[in-house]
């Protein structure tokens, strides 16, 4: 089984989606697969100059993802229940989840945490897009997904006919660079994003033998540690938060590497940005600029010039992503370029790596 990266899983997708060939998904856990799945429908749906929506009502101007998990289903719940008709004859009441109309993706999420029951009922949906009397309508894909039995995910074995209805792929757990530009586009916080650029291996840890439930992966960073710790300073309260989210080694690693921006005189800084080119460590470096990034967020107008100063005494790495962190969260950015000339040449001088529209 080939192993893909996001962007190149979007293109798959897009792909299987005009060919109505059914996909799965294979990967470990919060690397991503159902945001990437989401990300190729959203696409798709501004392809075809649709309205984008999850789990609501579909119609002919809309392009919606329906998740079913049928880890939470019986049989009945997928195949529907028997009724008899008015001629007398035994019909299907399908279930009020399945699409009549419109366009989208039917993500059949955590198919392999079904019991062989379940997924067993979904043999002729899957192959022929039909459950007895219901036709899933034109213009609807279907995409699977599920953790690997490595995953420690308590998973059954898909059984051959059923794989033999997919196209299988698997996809990795992201480069850092390619997490960063999502990261900075999500607005994960600044202290993760520079952490994990300092350490990128701590992206993804997880070993079975651990006993800490805890552990990190791109989903536990960005939707739980990033919200736990948002606006969170006290040292002590942030290893209690990071480790409920991440485990408790790694969190000890981030704290300390937060500790390093007590080591920086941020105002003195500002006021010589020339002393950037002195520090010492990327470590320190990385700190600074997160340091930085938070300063812009909370007075852009009085210290975007001064950042961009420092930014132009940094190696080039430290100041493209703290370019990207001011492009992620300064509005009009175009405004303060224009008008301020540190600003712009500072942006000049790394445009082949920061698009502004």
């Amino acid at each position: 089984m080939r192993t893909i990266g996001h962007a190149e899983l979007v293109s798959m997708l897009k792909v299987c989606y005009k060919s109505s060939v059914t996909c799965f998904i294979w990967g470990p856990t919060g690397i991503g697969k159902s945001d990437t799945i989401r990300e190729a429908a959203k696409q798709i749906a501004k392809e075809q100059k649709l309205e984008y929506i999850e789990q609501g009502e579909p119609d002919e101007n809309k392009f919606t993802v329906i998740d079913a998990r049928l880890s939470q289903m019986d049989p009945s719940d997928l195949r529907g229940l028997p009724f008899v008709s008015k001629e007398g004859k035994t019909a299907w009441a399908y279930p009020n989840w399945l699409p009549t109309k419109g366009k989208g993706i039917l993500l059949l999420d955590e198919i392999n945490l079904a019991p062989p029951l379940v997924q067993s009922s979904g043999y002729q949906l899957i192959l022929d897009h039909r459950l007895g009397d219901y036709v899933l309508p034109p213009g609807w894909g279907i995409v699977a997904a599920g953790n690997r039995s490595e995953d420690k995910g308590y998973t059954f074995e898909l059984a051959g006919p059923l794989c033999n209805r997919f196209a299988h792929i698997e996809l990795a757990v992201p480069p850092i660079a390619e997490w960063t530009e999502w990261a900075l586009e999500n607005g994960v916080d600044s202290r993760v994003i520079t952490f994990l650029n300092f350490k990128p291996q701590n992206l993804y840890k997880f070993d079975s033998k651990l006993k800490d439930k805890a552990f990190p992966t791109p989903r536990s960073w960005a939707r739980y540690c990033s919200a736990l710790i948002k606006d969170v300073q006290d040292h002590t309260f942030l290893l209690t938060l990071m480790s409920a989210a991440v485990g408790e080694g790694v969190a000890t690693e981030c704290c300390a590497y937060l500790k390093l921006t007590k080591q920086i005189d941020l105002k003195d800084i500002l006021a010589h940005p020339e002393k950037a080119a002195d520090l010492k460590g990327i470590d320190v470096k990385y700190s600074l600029v997160s340091a930085l990034a938070e300063v812009v967020k909370k007075d852009t107008k009085t210290t975007l010039p001064k950042v961009c100063a420092v930014a132009q005494h940094f190696e080039a790495e430290f100041s493209i992503l703290l370019l990207r962190f001011i492009k992620a969260s300064v509005p009009k950015l175009l405004d303060y370029i224009h008008k301020d000339k540190t600003i712009a040449e500072v942006f000049k001088k790394y445009m082949k790596y920061i698009v502004i529209e």
